[in-house]
């Protein structure tokens, strides 16, 4: 891969994965990155805030120079037989099993090419299904959005088990794997953890507290902090709340930072594309930060 493939991923809906990665790809886009944003979930909202109702007319959408998307297909439901028997049979060795579980890592890696991609960014759908864990296979990193309530700790546990177990079923194929293919490591390194900010500061004080040491706990395997942490390192973002900006983004169909006074952001709508512009750049630069990743800024 000429690419590094950053994954967003969590086993609950709700959380703002798709947004997340809508967002983030604008902002990296406007940050002078060139970036792919990838649907892979069959519900295809992803590719609908980027093109509305409309069929994608090629396999891959331009949006600008910076910015291209690659558009889930409601089809891709009908693929998730064939990865899950592909899966087992890769543990005989079957070049062809290898072939169809590497296929979202050999699909985005040729589009890097052609398009001359500096990062991808995948959506995943939330659930553990067999499509999920070949587009996890094939990502470097992994960033897990959350939400501040009681459901956020299952959440992690149970992403965390299955993270685990895929990465060591990864590595007992990858001894097997045809000498002559290439494939992807499955690295699946978790860079962090983004809360989307709901409800009172109180409340959400109390869960983030929670959130860090069952992050460290499920997804580090690692002891509970000493001490009452400041600040987590495993924390990438908090976001700010915009429901009125985000509805009034989705009409205009473009990011929250992009609104503007003819699109009806105005006074303190204009103040909350400001703050939300503030949130996704910081955020991309810890992304970038946290991975170590060869990408340089416009600004």
């Amino acid at each position: 891969m000429s690419a590094p493939i950053v994954a967003f991923f969590s086993v609950r809906g709700g959380v703002g994965t798709t947004s997340l990665v809508y967002h983030l790809a604008w902002m990296f886009a406007d940050l002078g990155v060139k970036v792919m944003a990838v649907d892979m979930d069959p519900q295809s909202s992803l590719t609908t805030a980027f093109i509305g109702s409309a069929v994608p007319d090629s396999e891959v959408h331009v949006v600008n120079d910076n910015l291209c998307l690659l558009p889930s297909v409601l089809e891709i439901a009908s693929f998730e037989e064939e990865f899950a028997i592909h899966w087992q049979r890769a543990m005989d060795g079957d070049e062809e099993s290898f072939r169809v579980v590497s296929r979202p890592w050999q699909l985005t890696g040729t589009l890097t090419e052609t398009y001359k991609v500096q990062l991808v960014l995948l959506d995943i759908g939330p659930n553990l299904t067999a499509i999920n864990r070949a587009g996890l296979v094939a990502a470097d990193h992994i960033v897990i959005p959350l939400a501040p309530n009681l459901l956020a700790v299952p959440t992690l546990a149970t992403l965390a088990s299955a993270l685990h177990k895929w990465r060591q079923d990864w590595r007992e194929r990858l001894a097997r794997a045809p000498s002559n293919m290439e494939v992807p490591a499955g690295r699946m390194a978790t860079l962090g953890y983004v809360i989307q900010q709901r409800g009172s500061a109180w409340a959400q004080k109390n869960w983030l507290n929670w959130i860090a040491e069952n992050y460290r706990k499920f997804i580090l395997d690692a002891p509970p902090a000493s001490g009452v942490p400041t600040d987590d390192p495993n924390k990438l973002a908090i976001l700010r709340p915009h429901p009125s900006l985000l509805e009034m983004a989705r009409e205009a169909r473009k990011p929250m930072f992009h609104l503007e006074p003819a699109d009806g952001a105005l006074g303190a709508y204009l103040q909350s594309a400001e703050d939300a512009r503030k949130d996704f750049e910081a955020l991309a630069k810890a992304i970038v930060a946290k991975a170590k990743l060869p990408i340089t800024f416009d600004r």
